[in-house]
């Protein structure tokens, strides 16, 4: 099983969607809230050299935004 880190912040919509996305797949992930969690910014930060969310890390592979094809074709989702 894939290990997924879903960077996000409350206000953002396209990390609404990537959180709703991965559920409706029952692919489970853990969600790091970059707004309140300093060290969760810095990490997010560090992984993929941005600053806008949704940053998600799949096994070490970073995808900055949410892309539903790169997700799906990553994650093996038809």
């Amino acid at each position: 099983m894939a290990k997924i880190a879903l960077y996000s912040a409350p206000h953002c919509p396209y990390c609404k969607m990537a959180k709703r996305y991965l559920a409706s797949h029952g692919i489970a992930f853990t969600e790091h809230d970059v707004a309140s969690d300093e060290n969760a910014f810095r990490a997010m930060e560090e992984a993929s050299h941005q600053r806008g969310v949704p940053v998600i890390v799949i096994d070490r592979e970073v995808f900055v935004g949410f892309d539903r094809e790169a997700l799906a074709r990553k994650l093996g989702i038809r």
